[in-house]
């Protein structure tokens, strides 16, 4: 709608823009009253009069060979005393819509038909011009009125020979009108004007017709045109803080300096869910503008179809004051439609336009480049306690261990503490908002960003189940501690400040297959409550050059906002040494490997790797890792107390030997086997597990493993063992 302030109710404005239009409406009629009276004077000489249906006379074909004689017209409009009254009722209607501007202007309300030719620097012509669709699409007496003044019945409405004869009083008015119906002039650039069936409208008997969004916005109803609405989504109003406010304060700043000058496209960086957008959104409230995001993956893949699509989008900014966000951080380069049509729109689109990316691109067209960082602790604590204001909660003291696990952006943090509410109220009895709500509600949040490359692992092992030395068992320890107190250590002891990079726990598991390492990461896991994420190296690798550190970046990305453990199996097949330069797969794959030092060093979660061979690994890499834990292979009294503790306490068991079980020289995971295997066997016996079991078990297991049966492990029952 036009400018309307507090003064002036919308009841009364538009009240008196419809009496603006009604005077803009006598105007024209009365242009269309001298006209016909000139016509019919015309007529008078020729004996067809206006009838050229059938035959054309000798009269209008000499009128036709003089042509138009503007002198000759002028002089009639003088000369003839009805002409004269018509000009002098023209002259008082031009004094009254004079005084009305002014009345409505000094009362900062400006009617809808001058809004629009302000927005979008209407000459006075043009806006005359568009007045004579408007009143032709709004009024049926007018399109008679232009057929008979064009002398054909099937002409009811405007044409570029109708605006000649009608709005034109001389040479110069006609070279004016022709240029405002040019494609580069804003009529036709902002589509207010349209054809019929999209020829040149410039053409004298090419139909003209006003726009239907244009047409309701001169009547006083603005929203946003349907073409593009479906299209367009409303930013949601996400909460800012820290650098985030400064970055806003700044933008604020830069506008006021460029006051009157037209924007050019805005391009923020930063890792997705940084709070790009709610820095753009943040922005365009304080300057009176509506965001809106703009799918790219939903631009039409055909130029002409996009390139209009982007004049109706410009012209939408200017009317509905939006702007619009495109958010082309996950576009697939890959897919090349999609990406040039990005492209397209950013370097061509017009309006107020936010291009949120990962990385800078480079354009052809001056952009304002903003990086925008992550919060520190200090602002993502205050959007939390933000969030949770008004919230029945017993979460103090749990914000800081919040923030320190979670690195959450300005709309996840509102999103988790809305899901952990909803989460406290289906619990029977209790609506308090607990901690653990909100720590459960991060988890479920952001975890689902992983699944595409990794495999959620569900941890089920607890301190009690593992079997280790004491040395290890307190690197372990070691390393869930250092994950529970690093917001007191970063923050509060000041370690942060000092570690802009390497705030991260990395660590190391190597150790012959079987002998826990996967059970130390779920132990893990279990005790800090966080998501153990296997990464899937046959979803990550890729054989297309920088496919493998796009997809890695997005592992990490993810694992970043997520807080979840990375677990890397197998991981001398990710991050083993780096090799000399022979060819460019040599060349390539050292990148990979280069890429994968450099984002372990900055990932500030826990990620553990897990390696049957150490030596494989490159020696740069072991010297990021801040433990390197070797899981050696059990001994005889460690395989002891395996056993002891391999069957749950339901199972049923009799007359288990654990001393002779403890000299078969296996792993963890063999012993974990072994017993399974001999549960099934007793269970198809429907009898308790007995050595007989085991034994078979074990021997299945043996040839599994490819290893031999000796007299030295089995003792009394390798005979029957080898039978």
């Amino acid at each position: 709608m036009a400018v309307v302030n507090e003064s002036i109710t919308a009841v009364s404005w538009a009240e008196a823009n419809q009496a603006y239009l009604q005077t803009e409406m006598r105007r024209l009629r009365l242009l269309f009253a001298r006209k016909v009276r000139w016509l019919r004077w015309n007529w008078q000489r020729d004996p067809l009069g206006n009838n050229h249906s059938l035959v054309i006379s000798d009269a209008l074909a000499d009128r036709l060979l003089r042509g138009d004689d503007e002198t000759e017209e002028l002089s009639f409009y003088q000369e003839d005393a009805e002409c004269s009254s018509i000009t002098d009722a023209l002259k008082e209607v031009e004094t009254d819509l004079a005084n009305r501007r002014h009345q409505l202007t000094e009362d900062k309300g400006i009617p809808s038909l001058e809004a629009l030719a302000r927005l979008f620097g209407l000459k006075p012509i043009e806006r005359d011009l568009l007045i004579l669709c408007f009143a032709i699409d709004d009024d049926p007496r007018f399109a008679t009125l232009a057929a008979y003044v064009q002398d054909n019945m099937n002409a009811r409405y405007a044409t570029c020979d109708l605006a000649l004869s009608l709005l034109c009083q001389g040479r110069e008015d006609r070279e004016t009108v022709r240029g405002a119906l040019l494609h580069s002039a804003p009529l036709q650039q902002f589509r207010l004007l349209t054809s019929s069936d999209g020829a040149a409208v410039a053409r004298s008997c090419q139909p003209l017709k006003i726009d239907e969004r244009i047409a309701d916005y001169v009547r006083g109803s603005n929203r946003l045109d349907e073409k593009v609405v479906h299209l367009l989504r409303p930013a949601a109003p996400d909460p800012i803080a820290g650098v985030h406010r400064e970055l806003v304060d700044q933008l604020c700043r830069w506008a006021e300096s460029a006051a009157g000058q037209p924007w050019p496209p805005f391009h923020f960086t930063g890792p997705p869910g940084v709070g790009k957008q709610a820095v753009a959104r943040e922005f365009c409230a304080r300057m009176g503008v509506q965001l809106y995001t703009l799918d790219p993956r939903r631009l039409p893949l055909h130029d002409p179809e996009r390139h209009e699509l982007m004049h109706l989008m410009e012209r939408e900014s200017a009317l509905s004051r939006i702007a619009i966000y495109v958010d082309v951080t996950d576009i697939d380069l890959s897919d090349r439609l999609i990406a040039l049509a990005a492209r397209d729109w950013i370097e061509h689109s017009g309006g107020v336009v936010f291009v949120g990316a990962r990385e800078r691109y480079q354009f052809r067209r001056q952009v304002n480049h903003l990086s925008v960082p992550k919060l520190d602790a200090a602002a993502q604590s205050q959007l939390w306690n933000a969030s949770l204001q008004g919230v029945t909660n017993s979460v103090d003291g749990q914000i800081d261990a919040l923030v320190q696990q979670f690195d959450m952006g300005p709309r996840a943090i509102p999103n988790a503490v809305a899901s952990a509410v909803a989460r406290a109220h289906r619990r029977e009895g209790n609506f308090l908002l607990l901690a653990d709500d909100l720590w459960q509600t991060c988890r479920e949040q952001v975890g689902w960003r992983l699944g595409s490359l990794a495999r959620r692992l569900t941890p089920c092992y607890t301190w009690d189940d593992i079997v280790v030395s004491d040395d290890l068992m307190r690197q372990l320890r070691e390393i869930a501690d250092q994950v529970a107190t690093r917001s007191e250590v970063y923050d509060r002891w000041g370690f942060g400040a000092r570690l802009p990079r390497g705030r991260g726990i990395s660590a190391l598991f190597s150790g012959p297959s079987g002998t826990g390492k996967t059970m130390a990461a779920e132990i893990l896991a279990n005790d800090l409550q966080l998501d153990l994420y296997r990464i899937d190296l046959a979803g990550v690798v890729s054989k297309y050059i920088g496919e493998t550190e796009k997809n890695l970046r997005n592992v990490f990305d993810a694992a970043e906002e997520s807080g979840a453990i990375l677990f890397f199996d197998e991981a001398d097949a990710l991050f083993g040494k780096r090799t000399e330069v022979r060819d460019s797969h040599d060349r390539y794959a050292n990148i990979e490997v280069n890429y994968l030092l450099q984002r372990m060093e900055d990932y500030r979660g826990l990620a553990i790797l897990c390696t049957n061979r150490r030596s494989a690994l490159d020696r740069a890499f072991l010297r990021r890792l801040r433990f390197l834990v070797e899981f050696p292979f059990p001994d005889g009294e460690k395989r002891r107390l395996i056993w002891s503790k391999v069957f749950p306490k339901q199972t049923p068991v009799s007359g288990l030997d654990l001393e002779e079980l403890a000299r078969l020289e296996i792993t963890g995971g063999n012993i974990r086997n072994i017993a399974l295997n001999a549960a099934f066997l007793a269970a198809s016996e429907r009898v308790s597990v007995q050595m007989p079991h085991l034994l078979h078990a074990a021997r299945r297991e043996y040839a599994k493993i490819d290893k031999l049966l000796t007299e030295a492990e089995f003792g009394p029952s390798y005979r029957a063992m080898k039978a």
